[in-house]
């Protein structure tokens, strides 16, 4: 699906820069966590990000989801 705006969903480099830099400014959370379990910005490398994606897991029968 397309955004309604024509934004795209991953800004570019220098989008990233300043929507990192206003989000320090306000305080706001990016929603991307350092190791330690901090706020972070958004990764430098978040363009070549891919899903993964695998083979669909069946159960046995009588198996239970969780």
């Amino acid at each position: 699906m397309t955004h309604p705006t024509g934004d795209p969903a991953i800004p570019d480099p220098a989008e990233r820069a300043r929507r990192n830099a206003a989000l320090h400014t306000d305080n706001i959370e990016t929603g991307f966590f350092d190791e330690d379990g901090r706020p972070a910005p958004w990764p430098d490398d978040i363009d070549q990000w891919r899903p993964e994606t695998g083979e669909p897991v069946t159960g046995q029968a009588g198996d239970h989801p969780f």
